[in-house]
């Protein structure tokens, strides 16, 4: 536990605050007195005990959570873990503290029976719990009121009765986008280009967008998952570059349709190629919402929105609805237009048959035989941690650590793109895209496809 929350939160190991005991209801850590620790005085930052107080309580808290992983800590799907974090604290400071400091947080058996029946009987659990720091002398140098919020995850990121999604399930849509933004931004951050405007402004078409999609969290998230996935970069440039590539290859496209839209800046990167070509960015109502509010904000300081091709924004939840019909039966969309769907990020999150039921939906209702799908999807080698590479395993650990767990990736892809009436036209891997050995980059691969006229009855 000291090696997982280290890594989640990093300036635990800066203080080398580490838990020393843990028992069922009960927590004991130490911060010690180093030179990152103290202030002015030599002594403890109040700042750094309130920090171990909630660290402290909160690992005393999770002990009651029998069996269940931790959001942000543990590998696992969310929808088996607990989400937890503090909600409020109160710190007395009762003494200097001149001494490494041990914090102790013991919860009563019946505050710990309440605290169970809550969470197991899927309730909400709001727990206040005292923290206590001694002195090497035993000495009580502070006190803390803690108050925790913890509740199963899957519970917290469901939509509510009135259908509203909580404040942590819309940061949660939000985040990812951002995190991907950001690393196509570092991708792509030296090959940035200028163009001059009819009015006489200029304005940036490379991932300078990506960047201003990816703001401040999203760029330092990336960062960060630099260094726990030096790989995911690259597959996130290669992806980008071939995605690109496959949509400059076609000069007829009339219709671009993005599952899944995000914050993928495409449309304004690609504006040249898409120029008289409609575009329609599918997603979850929030992430649209977030969306137009980037590229509003977007125009206002690094322009390039006007250049855009005609876009309309489609909210859909991939898993409830008929996507092809909510295409067909918008006034813009046309089936016989020369299309190409980009389906990028989604597939290894949604198993077999949601994947064929929304990839058949949506080409079904394409006629024009020009038109394309384009994919990436992981191998099922992934899946079912069979590559016996320690590299990828080490890979696919962390991004379950990280809560992207993969529960997809095609076994044969023909048969696959076939179940979605699709024929595959080509088939490569990150690696190749980035002619990089990297056994990890061969296991995500990106695929084209086109309709099978004979495969699936038209819409």
């Amino acid at each position: 536990m000291n090696r997982l929350l280290h890594q989640a939160v990093p300036v635990l190991q800066w203080t080398d605050w580490r838990i020393t005991k843990v028992e069922r209801g009960y927590c004991e850590s130490i911060l010690p007195l180093s030179v990152p620790t103290t202030n002015q005085h030599g002594t403890h930052q109040a700042a750094l005990i309130s920090l171990s107080a909630d660290y402290t309580g909160g690992m005393a808290l999770t002990t009651l959570l029998t069996g269940v992983p931790l959001t942000g800590i543990h590998r696992g799907h969310p929808d088996q873990s607990a989400s937890l974090w503090l909600a409020s604290m109160d710190v007395k400071y009762e003494n200097p503290s001149t001494s490494h400091l041990r914090a102790v947080c013991r919860i009563d058996a019946k505050t710990a029976d309440r605290i169970k029946s809550r969470y197991f009987g899927g309730r909400v659990v709001l727990a206040t719990l005292t923290v206590e720091f001694f002195s090497e002398d035993n000495d009580r140098i502070a006190v803390a009121e803690m108050k925790y919020f913890a509740q199963a995850t899957a519970k917290l990121l469901g939509d509510r009765p009135n259908g509203e999604r909580s404040s942590l399930a819309k940061l949660n849509i939000k985040k990812s986008a951002r995190i991907i933004s950001g690393l196509r931004a570092k991708s792509g951050q030296n090959q940035g280009h200028w163009i001059n405007r009819d009015d006489g402004t200029r304005i940036r078409v490379d991932g300078g967008h990506d960047m201003f999609a990816a703001g401040t969290h999203g760029i330092l998230q990336a960062e960060r998952l630099q260094k726990v996935l030096p790989q995911l970069q690259a597959m996130v440039a290669a992806r980008t570059s071939n995605a690109d590539e496959v949509l400059q290859s076609m000069p007829e496209i009339e219709q671009l349709i993005m599952l899944g839209a995000g914050l993928d800046m495409r449309p304004f990167r690609l504006s040249n190629a898409l120029q008289g070509a409609t575009v329609f960015e599918l997603d979850l109502p929030d992430m649209l919402t977030e969306r137009q509010h980037v590229i509003g904000r977007m125009e206002t300081q690094i322009g390039g929105v006007h250049q855009a091709p005609e876009r309309y924004q489609l909210a859909a939840d991939f898993l409830r609805m008929d996507i092809g019909s909510k295409l067909r039966n918008h006034f813009a969309f046309s089936q016989t237009a020369a299309t190409l769907v980009i389906y990028e990020g989604c597939s290894m999150y949604f198993d077999h048959e949601q994947n064929v039921k929304l990839l058949s939906s949506v080409m079904r209702s394409l006629k024009n035989p020009a038109s394309r799908l384009w994919m990436d999807c992981v191998t099922p080698a992934v899946i079912d941690s069979s590559t016996g590479d320690p590299n990828i395993q080490a890979f696919i650990d962390q991004m379950e650590g990280i809560g992207e767990k993969f529960i997809h990736g095609p076994k044969n892809i023909d048969d696959f793109l076939g179940q979605c009436g699709l024929v595959l036209d080509r088939q490569v891997t990150a690696g190749d895209v980035l002619d990089d050995g990297d056994p990890t980059l061969a296991e995500y691969r990106f695929v084209t496809a086109r309709r099978d006229s004979v495969g699936l009855p038209p819409a």
